[in-house]
């Protein structure tokens, strides 16, 4: 189903929008992806930040870590908040960052941080105990090691062998010394150790704690680097996306426009096309209503015109019935006679330029003199000339052989000396001819009233008629049938007329010498020169046609008979035999179908096997239906003489010879039981001629062939297998029309048909016997 325009602005329109919905929801969608990467970000960078943080504040533990020697309290304390503060922040990067960082690592970073305070805690304990063993006992060893006692004792020398006694001091002993000189040794053992081992233990957790930084620096970056991934990479399919569905739209839009214009375009042209049939059909029905009006005032025409000799027939047959008085009733035929001749006249001109209109009149060229044209035209109208007291001059031409047809320039020259006569009431009428290169010119000139320039135009139109032919017998076609007849002879016509000062009309035709074409004096007799010995039989209540048929076949020597009536055309049956009827459609008593009923189902002369043609007024598009009817052709009104001999050339091709070949049942009947023998003869005969029609349904050449060879040995013996041979030849050829074969086919069983019938009446005449 078509969609019209308006559904398909409205479908685009549709689309257009659903693009631009999805447009629109994607761009929502991508804002919300990009709101969320940006959030990502921001979380990227927090998580950053917080790992900045934390990576500076471990910094500042461990440099802080460096003097632990020298703490105190305080200064722990200070560690141990810092310490804190990182571990906070350790625990938020293990709640809130867990992609960009290992828990168990995190666990691990703050068991190492704890264990190294711990360290740095005992590091500063030993170092604070060793300050206080130096500030505590030293002094006092000192003190004690640098205090001297008096003590008496014996001198030396030679009085303290008398024993001679001194008091002297003496200083104290240096074991206390020397025990807290090696305490301090010991400490300082114990202190070294507990140092290496804090330092040992303090390298290996700055190690881990480096390498663990080293690790979560990595992760997060390489985490920093698959969510930048991320985000490059959503961005770009954001961005392809976008591509895409603006490309998509600028297309959709781009066809939607080209078929919105295709459309506009296609509905201009055939809004353009409707506007042009609306013209002419405007055009068709103004031309109509002229046709009608034409039509009209042709009818009232032909009616007034007719009116007037039917009246004066009338009259004048009442008055010879009432009359008695010979000479009286004599004046009164007379008169019908003359009317019936008017009437006859006009009808022929009817005819003749109904014939011309639509092209069923053909030129005829066959040699003749010059001479013949002003002479028969001369004779024809000099008595005419005599009586209006005209004078007729005749300029004739040198008296050349020539091919033409003469009988349509002696009609042309015919109509124009009429018209000559007829408006001419005073002074003369020239005719005048003359032939120079293959030229005929014949010129009528008058002295007659004249014409207008409008006037001019108006006078070649058919039934038109002046106001000054109010007063003058005929139809107005006179100079349309000149124009015909002209234009038919490849001629032109000229007129030139003044009021008041008479007319000329000149016509020149072409026709080339007899020496030229003596080979085609007369191509239609060559053609249809195997007719001259058919016979015709022609049914038709209208004298006109018949007569005009008539003299047609006559011509071309066809032998030609004529009947108004089916009385009339039973009559001539039963004398002769026939080679052809041609029989009107309509008429008064019968029509065309009856009286080929009649003559199927009659029994006189060759009724039963006569080709029948009609002749009828209907169009062409009836021919098809009158052929299946029975009729062997149709001739339609009104015909030319090729048509007619066309016709019956077609009609009686094979016809004609079937007909001469006379069906003879005599061989069959010459022994046995008659009766029986052709009821066999019917029964089989009607049992193959169904076997050929399912053949010819099947198109099966192979069965038709068959039934051929199965026929031809009895059909010879009756001397009926004349179609069969046709139909033989036929089917034998490389190539033929199925036209052709449909008409051998029909040939054979119209030949079955005729054989049955003829049995049929043998076997009736036997019982009757």
């Amino acid at each position: 189903m078509r969609l019209l325009l308006q559904h398909r602005i409205l479908l685009g329109y549709i689309i257009l929008i659903a693009v631009i919905s999805s447009m629109a929801a994607t761009m929502l969608h991508e804002r919300g992806r990009v709101h969320k990467i940006e959030e990502e970000i921001t979380e990227i960078r927090e998580a950053n930040k917080t790992i900045n943080a934390a990576h500076r504040h471990i910094t500042i533990l461990a440099t802080l870590g460096e003097s632990a020697i020298t703490w105190d309290e305080e200064d722990f304390q200070k560690y141990q908040l810092r310490r804190q503060k990182v571990d906070s922040l350790l625990q938020i990067l293990q709640r809130d960052y867990s992609e960009f960082i290992s828990f168990n690592q995190i666990d691990t970073f703050r068991v190492l941080l704890a264990n190294k305070e711990e360290h740095l805690f005992h590091t500063m304990k030993i170092h604070q105990w060793q300050d206080s063993l130096l500030l505590e006992q030293l002094p006092a060893v000192t003190e004690q090691a640098t205090s001297f006692r008096t003590v008496t004792r014996k001198k030396k020398g030679i009085a303290g062998f008398f024993g001679a006694k001194e008091t002297v001091q003496v200083p104290m002993q240096s074991n206390p010394l020397h025990a807290l000189n090696r305490q301090l040794i010991s400490r300082q053992q114990q202190i070294s150790e507990n140092t290496d081992s804090l330092r040992v233990q303090n390298k290996e957790l700055n190690s881990k704690l480096s390498a663990l930084l080293q690790v979560l620096d990595e992760q997060s970056q390489t985490a920093f680097q698959n969510k930048e991934q991320h985000i490059k990479v959503s961005y770009e399919r954001s961005a392809v996306i976008v591509t895409i569905l603006i490309i998509s739209a600028i297309i959709l839009l781009m066809v939607s426009y080209w078929i919105i214009q295709r459309d506009i375009r296609a509905k201009e042209r055939a809004k353009r096309e409707q506007e042009e049939l609306i013209n002419k059909l405007h055009r068709s029905l103004n031309e109509n209503d002229a046709l009608l009006d034409a039509r009209r005032q042709t009818l009232q025409t032909i009616i007034h015109e007719l009116r007037s000799p039917l009246t004066a027939i009338c009259g004048n047959i009442e008055l010879i019935a009432t009359d008695s008085n010979s000479e009286e009733r004599i004046r009164h035929v007379q008169i019908i006679q003359f009317s019936a001749g008017r009437m006859s006249s006009m009808l022929g001109d009817l005819m003749n330029y109904f014939r011309l209109d639509n092209g069923k009149e053909q030129v005829c060229p066959k040699p003749f003199r010059l001479k013949c044209i002003t002479n028969t035209l001369g004779r024809e109208f000099l008595p005419l000339m005599e009586k209006k007291n005209l004078a007729f001059n005749i300029d004739a031409c040198e008296n050349e052989v020539v091919i033409g047809d003469k009988n349509m320039i002696l009609r042309i020259g015919s109509n124009l000396l009429s018209n000559a006569v007829k408006f001419t009431e005073r002074g003369n009428i020239t005719l005048k001819t003359a032939y120079s290169n293959g030229v005929f010119t014949l010129e009528v000139s008058d002295t007659g009233c004249g014409i207008t320039e409008q006037q001019r135009e108006k006078i070649f139109n058919p039934f038109e008629r002046l106001t000054n032919a109010a007063t003058q017998d005929g139809f107005g076609l006179g100079l349309p049938i000149v124009k015909e007849l002209v234009t038919l002879m490849e001629g032109k016509v000229h007129v030139e007329s003044m009021t008041g000062s008479g007319s000329r009309f000149t016509v020149c035709v072409p026709l080339s010498k007899a020496e030229e074409r003596l080979v085609e004096e007369d191509d239609i007799l060559n053609d249809f020169k195997n007719l001259q010995d058919t016979s015709v039989l022609i049914l038709d209540n209208d004298p006109v046609q018949l007569t005009m048929t008539r003299d047609i076949l006559v011509r071309y020597g066809i032998g030609c008979d004529t009947c108004r009536n089916v009385d009339e055309l039973l009559n001539m049956m039963r004398e002769r035999k026939y080679d052809l009827l041609i029989t009107d459609m309509k008429m008064p008593d019968m029509n065309g179908y009856e009286v080929l009923e009649l003559l199927r189902s009659s029994d006189i002369g060759n009724s039963r096997t006569i080709p029948i043609a009609v002749s009828t007024a209907l169009d062409k598009s009836s021919e098809k239906e009158l052929l299946s009817k029975g009729f062997c052709g149709c001739l339609f009104k009104p015909f030319s003489a090729k048509e007619l001999l066309e016709t019956i050339s077609h009609s009686t091709a094979h016809k004609n010879k079937t007909q001469k070949q006379e069906i003879n049942l005599s061989p069959l009947l010459a022994y046995g039981d008659n009766a029986g023998t052709l009821e066999r003869l019917i029964t089989e005969t009607e049992k193959e001629m169904e076997e050929v029609r399912e053949a010819y349904e099947k198109k099966d050449m192979a069965g038709l062939d068959n039934m051929i060879h199965h026929l031809r040995s009895s059909w010879m013996l009756i001397n009926a297998d004349y179609p069969l041979r046709e139909l033989y030849d036929l089917i034998h050829q490389p190539q033929y029309e199925s036209e052709e074969l449909d008409e051998k086919v029909q040939a054979v069983l119209n030949n079955g048909d005729c054989i049955i019938r003829i049995a049929r009446k043998t076997k009736e005449g036997l019982w009757e016997k």
